[in-house]
């Protein structure tokens, strides 16, 4: 080869064999990962009051939409499709459907590609089935019966005194409730299993297993009534549920509740640093939306923060994440008084605890507000 035939730098020499440029790895889901990772650690927010208000009033207009306009964490658009448009008698009900962080930087969507920058998406869940297994019977008997044994208990009491602890130190304006399930509809049967049958479903229930679901609301309604007590003013008792059904709505108006995001968005969007936010048992990312949105006064929840996934390696739907555990720097925490010998009776409470925001971090956002 003579001089003016060198190869520059960077070049591929013609006379030799050609090197394969292979891109096997640069999938769309490793390069979106990396991308949401990077834009999570800079500060990006995934979930916003303005955009999570905006899908909840998409959802309420579904039957006029043929489309719905989704925010991308990346400052994008997408949008979706709406199947039902147009249908008159719609069996399915569309409710917002998350995709928290660990979904969208370790364990990839189940979606397209076009969805793997979307904190939230739209879900379908078919109505028929929960409507023709009706309502449990005489069910809001039972939720009368069953608030009285939660008003009776040893637990009920300790949790107040531990209430007028955090009202003597921080002003309450709001009671924000998420997930607590629905009471009046028949849930799926379940099968008792001979070695089982010590722990049969409450005959009261009409074979129905709803006392978590009424202890929990009982719990909600013990609250709003010990910041009445306390204050003396008003005090907004907030619920959102996309399972709850008309009856259960109307039921829980009746008892001084507000229904907010029947389609699972709206209700985020009344957290504020005035709030106790109360999620036991939910199938939505609570506290990661939430320590985006606000520095609630309290926060009644599933309280172990190492855990962020089950034993198959999968994240859990409202486990922790960094930022998460950045917001519980803020707080301290309890166990929820459950008393020893009711903990059958409270049904899972003993699992919660109740964080109330620290003196520090009241100052930090008196300053910064």
């Amino acid at each position: 080869m003579s001089p003016s035939e060198a190869v520059e730098p960077g070049q591929q020499d013609p006379a030799s064999p050609s090197v394969p440029l292979l891109d096997y790895g640069c999938t769309p889901w490793r390069i979106s990962s990396q991308r949401v990772a990077d834009l999570y650690d800079s500060g990006t927010k995934f979930w916003t009051k303005s955009d999570l208000v905006d899908i909840e009033r998409q959802l309420e207009q579904s039957a006029t939409l043929d489309k719905f306009t989704i925010q991308c964490i990346d400052g994008k658009q997408v949008q979706v499709k709406n199947p039902l448009f147009g249908a008159e008698k719609p069996i399915w009900k569309p409710f917002v459907e998350y995709q928290e962080y660990w979904k969208l930087v370790a364990s990839k969507p189940d979606g397209s590609s076009e969805t793997y920058y979307c904190s939230y998406l739209v879900g379908w869940r078919n109505q028929l089935m929960r409507d023709f297994r009706g309502n449990i019977e005489d069910w809001t008997r039972l939720f009368e019966t069953k608030r009285q044994l939660w008003n009776g208990s040893i637990t009920c009491e300790s949790f107040k005194s531990r209430l007028r602890k955090l009202l003597a130190a921080r002003k309450v304006t709001k009671i924000v409730c998420f997930g607590l399930g629905d009471m009046a509809r028949r849930p799926p049967e379940v099968t008792i299993l001979p070695h089982q049958a010590a722990k049969q479903l409450d005959l009261e229930s009409d074979g129905a297993d709803v006392h978590a679901e009424m202890i929990q609301h009982a719990a909600a309604l013990t609250m709003a009534e010990e910041i009445r007590r306390h204050d003396g003013k008003a005090i907004r008792l907030l619920a959102q549920d996309p399972q709850y059904t008309d009856d259960t709505k109307e039921f829980l108006r009746e008892k001084g509740f507000e229904i907010v995001g029947n389609f699972g968005g709206g209700g985020f969007a009344e957290v504020d640093d005035e709030s106790i936010v109360f999620s036991a048992w939910v199938a939505a990312p609570v506290k990661q939306i939430v320590a985006d949105l606000a520095r609630p006064a309290a926060f009644i929840t599933v309280g172990d923060n190492r855990s962020a996934f089950n034993r198959f390696n999968k994240p859990f739907a409202d486990g922790e994440s960094p930022r998460t555990r950045q917001m519980w720097r803020g707080y301290e925490h309890w166990d929820f008084p459950t008393s020893s010998v009711e903990v059958e009776v409270m049904k899972g409470l003993d699992k919660l605890k109740i964080f109330t925001r620290t003196r520090g971090e009241d100052a930090v956002r008196a300053s910064s507000g």
